[in-house]
């Protein structure tokens, strides 16, 4: 069977991987030069298998609440009236209910642990793939003693549904990462909690790489600088995708281009109840000179995610709220690095950084969007995976090679559960 995958990111790379080793015939189409270029290309570089907090759950929203009304934070709107994103606000709102968080965060787990499974059993078969992984855990500190103690609690409910945590005073933090001894000796460090099960690794060379395995060990075509203008159909299922090239035609469809893609949704009249939150990233220069945190860090007051991918020190976040708009927008990149400069010992190399931003497509619930779509009998999505789309990609893409094949997996049944 052929089956065209429609972007060539981190989602729809693994889930062609796994298209392919099923035997499919598989094409991946994208409209820029290579693969990796959109969210994939200078993310966090974490795989938070235990980030099963939702942005909706009481602690984050209530940070993110109190952004609002600070002049420099991690959150700017300048989209505020717009429809889609106040239809979209109101039902972060909802998930808010303590309730409906908690549900929200066993599913995340769910899905991230099956994750971690599936990234484990990839490295197993692929031994090739290499992309700075390592699996040394992730530390959340906290300046704010209430914070922390907040923070620390959630984590004791976490550990109920079997994810581990250990809590560190502040001395601990800084036997974890020594870099962080500034805030430790300013006075400003709470404490910590530490997540071994986690691990951190570069998104964009393990999405290169996987490529790469997709063409030569199974033959996968990847067409690139081909932009989509349309999803063609007869209103039953879809009869091809209209580019810029051609018009490319399979037996079945992959929807996995983010937010990038979302008004080729709206164009058949699907509503996948993604909204796109821009976030910034910085890659500074890291050697044994400029030696830099050694460990993967998150610093959930600012929003911010700290990683050591090769020679290079990565801090990612912020919340931009300005539809698809694709500029550079200052405040944030100098957010990003004043937080970086005030919080660490040492820093790397400020002289050779690099700013990025991509757009996390997110939905209010936090939980991805993966499932058959029943409007379509031969088309599918694998998209909304917000901040986590690094960290769930493993499972993503096994998931969704289990659809097109018609093999139905109950314990993930939620993942579709609120396509319109």
């Amino acid at each position: 069977m052929k089956v065209i995958v429609l972007g060539a990111g981190v989602i729809g790379v693994t889930s062609a991987y796994f298209l392919a080793k099923a035997g499919h015939e598989v094409v991946v189409i994208d409209k820029n030069s290579a693969a990796a270029m959109g969210c994939s290309y200078a993310n966090g570089g974490q795989l938070s298998y235990s980030h099963i907090e939702t942005w909706a759950a009481k602690n984050s929203l209530l940070t993110i609440s109190k952004a609002l009304f600070k002049p420099n934070s991690f959150l700017s709107i300048s989209d505020f009236f717009n429809k889609k994103f106040l239809r979209w606000a109101w039902h972060f709102y909802k998930n808010s209910n303590p309730k409906i968080a908690q549900q929200n965060s066993e599913k995340l787990f769910k899905i991230s642990s099956h994750s971690k499974e599936v990234m484990d059993q990839i490295l197993k078969e692929e031994p090739d793939l290499k992309f700075n992984y390592k699996k040394s855990g992730i530390l959340h500190f906290y300046r704010n003693v209430k914070k922390f103690n907040d923070a620390a609690k959630e984590a004791d409910i976490s550990s109920l549904i079997g994810c581990d945590v250990q809590i560190l005073n502040a001395e601990e933090c800084v036997k974890k990462e020594p870099t962080l001894v500034r805030l430790f000796d300013e006075k400003k460090l709470a404490g910590g909690i530490f997540y071994d099960i986690d691990a951190s690794g570069d998104c964009f060379l393990f999405t290169k790489f996987l490529e790469k395995i997709c063409r030569e060990k199974y033959g996968v075509v990847f067409q690139y600088e081909a932009d989509i203008k349309n999803i063609l159909t007869n209103n039953k299922k879809i009869t091809g995708i209209n580019t810029g090239k051609e018009v490319f035609v399979a037996d079945k469809y992959v929807y996995a281009l983010g937010a990038m893609g979302d008004k080729l949704l709206s164009g058949i009249k699907i509503d996948s109840k993604i909204y796109p939150l821009k976030g910034y990233s910085l890659s500074i220069a890291a050697n044994q000179e400029f030696i830099a945190p050694q460990i993967a860090l998150t610093d959930p007051e600012n929003k911010i995610v700290y990683s050591r991918v090769g020679n290079i020190f990565r801090a990612a976040g912020s919340i931009e709220v300005c539809g698809l708009r694709a500029n550079k927008n200052k405040k944030h990149i100098e957010f990003l690095s004043n937080v970086v400069r005030s919080s660490f010992s040492d820093f790397g190399n400020f002289s050779e950084v690099k700013e990025w931003f991509g757009f996390r497509p997110f939905r209010a619930n936090s939980i991805p969007l993966i499932c058959e779509v029943k409007k379509y009998e031969n088309f599918f999505i694998n998209a909304g995976h917000g901040s986590l789309g690094w960290t769930l990609s493993a499972a993503s893409g096994e998931i969704l090679a289990g659809l097109v094949d018609g093999k139905i997996n109950r314990e993930f049944a939620f993942l579709d559960d609120e396509l319109a």
